[in-house]
């Protein structure tokens, strides 16, 4: 099956004219044959190789010589700030993209949209939360109320028993009618697995799910309702899927079952940044990319000195990335436990050194790491905390959920501009709190009478209005001070109580700001941007003049990251000789190491560094010795 076009809809004339009126500029045959392509493919893009941007070039060229009001485009990524870069560059006729009959969002807005909500409101289910987090906070409470004893006992016998119930997951087998729970050791002719169904029954029934009992709801709908699969591929006669790389196994059978005969799906991403996947797995081996694949080898954003790095960190598939970008600089930061609280500040200062004025304010210097969380392990450094200011050297503070919610959106606004999507992220983290302080056996009200952020009243004077206000000014004026976020925290907890008519309790750990930005101290005049401290898996399809990768624990927490990494990173050592560990800390530093057009640096620990610190030097790294 072939895109259903017009001869001349993706032909060179037509491609180079779209390109021209949309300011972009194309420099090579396989740019080239991804935008003439009419059937499924795989495209294999290297970080910074303008992946994105071709992808709206070939959506706007579809939408242009789109035939059809009835049938749609369906463009599908992991996140919602994917989709919305996508949809920024759109313009035109393109801009339908964003309206019916086409849908433009993620694989999880997608199955909730067509599948699972449908599945649910058939059975009178009202869904209210479809969060891990909120499923966890009420299944703890329902446990402890005393009503499944015989699973409470049982949990007491395993390590991870409360895991067992907190993580519960709904799993769908087409030779079975019902949906199950499938967990390794529990028989499900047992008393404690007959209170966990039961468990997990009452909080559906009352609306609350994790993100993964979605999939197993819709693939059983599927089931149940096998005519949806046409309906479907009629709707959606063209399927891109964007960072392909991330869908996990449940995800890609999902979608092959929809889209696999009688659509044409194109799939574009980059194996090696697979780091999302939340089991470690990601896609069955080989699903992506398959053989005979597309490739962009040339990365554009930096020079070939990162691309050398990334070359060597390559996991999944061995890839020789050509760095055509602007010439970088590689530097190694090193620094001992009394010396840590200078690596931002000496960071600054490289920044200043090699970084043109114009790339700062086009591409603001970002500081990331592996690990938000400090978690239990007893390393130094543990987690990104571990470099900010603390009330004790070394220590580090996980921040609330809250807040993390806030620099998530805060990202998407700046990355963006769209204020909406940004407001949805933040809105949705207060609403997802409520789930958590409200008693299980409650009516739920608490959520319901926050509704949706577009939902909210826009009536001036009103709780909703405020609290919409409230919002807004947040995302835009920054709360990057601790007294600008404990003043949001308590006027956002003054409106909600407002709004509900309930004491709401708003706890010290909210209301602690840490992890936000990070404000150097006695920054001169002119001094730089504050550099946004995120994780690498958030800081995934940005681009920044300048990179800092702190040096964190591993995954595990019992080894160290980039340390282990230095002779993979200088070519003493083959990336293949790593253990799991090892290569999962790999995967994270090539996402990491590929983000920066001017500046990688990396910030690891003097007696992790010292003994490769020549190494480092015949490759053309610079060492700050702190």
């Amino acid at each position: 099956m072939t895109l259903p076009l017009s001869p001349g809809a993706l032909d060179r004339e037509t491609i180079e004219a779209k390109a021209r009126s949309m300011g972009l500029a194309l420099t090579s045959a396989e740019q080239f044959a991804f935008l003439e392509a009419r059937g499924p493919l795989h495209l294999q893009a290297a970080p910074g190789s303008g992946k994105t941007t071709l992808v709206a070039l070939k959506l706007a060229l579809v939408a242009d010589g789109w035939p059809s009001n009835r049938q749609g485009i369906c463009v599908l990524s992991h996140t919602n700030t994917a989709t919305q870069e996508i949809a920024s560059r759109l313009t035109g006729r393109a801009k339908r993209l964003e309206h019916y009959p086409n849908f433009a969002g993620t694989i999880q807005s997608f199955v909730h949209t067509f599948l699972a909500l449908p599945a649910l409101r058939s059975r009178n289910i009202v869904v209210r939360a479809v969060d891990d987090h909120a499923f966890a906070a009420q299944a703890r409470r329902l446990l402890s109320l005393g009503w499944f004893k015989t699973l409470k006992g049982f949990t007491r016998q395993r390590a991870d028993g409360l895991e067992m119930v907190t993580e519960a997951t709904y799993v769908f087998d087409p030779a079975e009618s019902e949906l199950q729970i499938q967990v390794n050791g529990l028989n499900r002719g047992t008393a404690s697995y007959k209170q966990l169904m039961q468990l997990k029954e009452h909080l559906s029934q009352r609306g609350v799910f994790r993100y993964a009992d979605m999939y197993a709801i819709a693939t059983q709908h599927l089931h149940q309702h096998p005519r949806l699969v046409a309906g479907l591929r009629s709707r959606f006669p063209f399927v891109l899927i964007d960072e392909m790389q991330d869908t996990n196994e449940e995800q890609r059978r999902l979608l092959e079952a929809v889209f696999k005969d009688g659509t044409v799906m194109q799939c574009v991403g980059d194996v090696n940044q697979r780091i999302l996947s939340t089991d470690g797995a990601g896609p069955a081996a080989g699903s992506f990319p398959k053989e005979g694949a597309m490739e962009l080898p040339v990365s554009l954003r930096f020079g070939a000195g990162p691309a050398r790095v990334a070359s060597r960190l390559a996991v999944h598939r061995p890839q020789e990335i050509r760095g055509h970008g602007p010439a970088s600089v590689l530097a190694v930061i090193t620094f001992a436990k009394d010396s840590i609280a200078q690596v931002l500040p000496a960071f600054d200062e490289l920044v200043r050194q090699t970084v043109p004025p114009e790339a700062v304010a086009a591409y603001p210097p970002k500081v990331i790491g592996a690990r938000e969380s400090p978690g239990t392990s007893r390393l130094f450094p543990r987690a990104l905390g571990c470099y900010l200011p603390q009330p004790e050297p070394g220590t580090a503070v996980e921040p609330s959920r809250l807040l993390q919610a806030y620099r998530r959106a805060r990202t998407v606004l700046l990355h963006t501009g769209q204020v909406g999507p940004a407001a949805t992220i933040l809105w949705g983290a207060v609403r997802a709190l409520l789930w958590e302080l409200q008693a299980p056996t409650a009516t739920p009200t608490l959520p319901d009478s926050l509704p949706p952020f577009p939902q909210l009243d826009r009536r001036p004077g009103t709780p909703d209005h405020q609290l919409r206000v409230l919002v807004v000014k947040a995302l835009h004026n920054d709360c990057d001070t601790p007294s600008r976020w404990k003043y949001f925290v308590d006027r956002l907890g003054e409106l909600v109580e407002r709004a509900v008519g309930t004491p709401v309790e708003v706890d010290d750990a909210t209301r602690t700001f840490w992890l936000a930005h990070t404000p150097l101290p006695s920054a001169p005049e002119g001094a730089l941007p504050p550099m946004l401290t995120a994780t690498v898996a958030s800081a995934k399809g940005e681009t920044h003049c300048a990179t800092l990768v702190l040096e964190c624990a591993t995954k595990q927490g019992r080894g160290h990251d980039l340390g282990s990494l230095l002779p993979v990173i200088t070519g003493k050592a083959p990336v293949g000789r790593l253990n799991a560990t090892g290569r999962h800390a790999a995967m994270t530093t090539f996402v990491a190491a590929t983000r920066a057009k001017h500046l990688l640096a990396l910030a690891v620990h003097e007696d992790r560094a010292t003994p490769h610190l020549d190494a480092l030097a015949r490759d053309g790294w610079s060492v700050v010795s702190l």
